[in-house]
């Protein structure tokens, strides 16, 4: 494979500055991307308690289809940060297109097998008639997103995977604030728009992603990447590159269905617990979100570099670096949590009217503030494994851990109807303590008994 010098790369030195600069944009992605499911929780949690449950359910049901094919982004971005460390930059353009291509068509199938499905499958699941109801108002309107949210997933991958993460913050800020306003508008019926409640914010969550990919379509067709990376270049298709995406992503897909999937039957078994137990648990995991987002820029560029050393050949940089992310995430997550503390009150009350809902979360938040700071470590450590190409052993690791999740919420949420929120939501310390002690265990066996070698891919 063709190599280039160091000195030469797109990356070069990697510092604190350079991890923090790669990270900070995906961090403000996120952030936008996770204000619709936000923005939805607090406007719809206005209106009522059933709406604030129902949020959690639809919101999550629909993430649920998204991160299935989000593996396969995050394999394609493996692949891409690969390719950008071995100096083949035209091959990441090709990656790109198949990668866009494979994600419309995931999403045409989804739209059919909920068509077929959705209705049956939510009314199979849900106990209470005005939550089914609610979701099914949300889900039917918001499944038109799909196309906009998965294409979405391919240009992120391409940004993420050579390392020029501004394009997605200012497409994605772009989203989350038309969403914001389309949320306010359409909910309650202001701004000379209708009041459709559930179903305005499905819409307003739609029509946000369209702009939003049109805001990447045109970000990229400007940008000095269209012909460095040739993102919209003419390419053959290849059923044999499909192949080597998912050769590398199909455990990650798997992963993130097992992941998610037994995020969505975490709150299936909140939803036994009544509307008012919902209702809290959906304030707590907004606020959860927020506490992750470093988290999840910082794990993201931990895997783009590990794979762009791999490379590069320079595997010794790879634990320096991801010590270096973990401590840029450390911080961040106790400022975010610095500032929380003080205004506590003030936060959980955006999510609701009900004054009476704000005391009864915040133990749960306790809970989770301590589950995020393990998950810094955790989620660290399990994206040094990515990165180098391991994605089998990644979906291994997460296989076993969620079998360890599911068990908790068996045990201590479905068999228990008196079970607090707050104990509810001690399967996220279960889940980040199991991540962390077998991704350890993981890398210190394959360094003792490896023999150093790096997965091609």
């Amino acid at each position: 494979m063709p190599q280039i010098d160091v000195a030469s790369t797109p990356l070069g030195k990697i510092g604190y500055k350079r991890i923090f600069g790669i990270a900070f944009p995906i961090i403000l992605s996120n952030l936008a991307q996770n204000v619709i499911a936000i923005a939805d929780t607090i406007f719809l949690g206005n209106l009522g308690e059933v709406e604030l449950g129902a949020a959690a359910l639809a919101s999550i049901f629909y993430q649920v289809m998204v991160m299935v094919i989000f593996g396969f982004g995050v394999g394609a971005q493996i692949l891409m940060s690969r390719r950008l460390g071995q100096g083949q930059f035209k091959s990441i353009g090709c990656i790109f297109q198949h990668t866009l291509w494979f994600t419309l068509f995931c999403a045409l199938l989804l739209y059919s097998l909920f068509l077929l499905f959705g209705n049956s499958l939510m009314a199979g699941m849900l106990h209470s008639p005005d939550i089914l109801q609610a979701v099914s108002d949300y889900m039917h309107v918001r499944i038109y997103g799909l196309f906009f949210s998965l294409a979405i997933i391919a240009f992120n991958a391409f940004y993420v995977g050579i390392a020029h993460t501004r394009t997605i913050s200012i497409a994605t800020l772009i989203m989350g604030g038309i969403n914001v306003v389309l949320d306010y508008g359409l909910v309650f019926g202001v701004l000379g728009l209708p009041r459709m409640e559930m179903q305005g914010a499905a819409l307003a969550s739609v029509i946000a992603e369209g702009i939003g990919l049109i805001a990447y379509v045109l970000l990229t067709y400007f940008s000095s990447h269209r012909k460095q990376y040739l993102p919209f270049g003419r390419f053959r298709f290849q059923f044999r590159l499909i192949k080597s995406l998912l050769k590398v992503a199909y455990p990650l897909m798997v992963q993130y269905l097992l992941s998610f999937g037994n995020y969505f039957l975490f709150f299936l078994f909140i939803e036994e617990l009544g509307q008012r137990s919902l209702a809290v648990a959906n304030m707590t995991r907004s606020l959860y979100v927020i506490f992750l987002l470093p988290i999840w820029g910082f794990a993201s560029t931990t895997a783009t570099l590990t794979s762009y050393l791999c490379g590069q050949k320079r595997t010794r940089e790879i634990f320096p670096v991801a010590g270096k992310a973990l401590l840029l995430t450390l911080l961040c997550i106790s400022v975010i949590v610095g500032l929380f503390f003080p205004f506590r009150e003030e936060v959980l009350g955006i999510f609701t009217h009900d004054n009476t809902l704000v005391p009864e979360a915040f133990p749960s938040c306790m809970v989770v503030i301590a589950a995020t700071y393990l998950m810094a470590v955790a989620q660290i450590l399990f994206n040094t494994v990515l990165g180098r190409g391991e994605t089998k052993a990644g979906f291994l690791i997460e296989t076993v851990n969620t079998v360890f999740y599911f068990l908790y919420c068996w045990i201590f949420i479905h068999l228990d109807p008196s079970c607090s929120v707050a104990k509810a939501f001690g399967a996220e310390i279960t889940y980040t303590i199991g991540l962390f002690v077998i991704s350890l265990a993981y890398i210190l066996i394959a360094r003792c008994f490896g023999n150093g070698k790096i997965r091609e891919i």
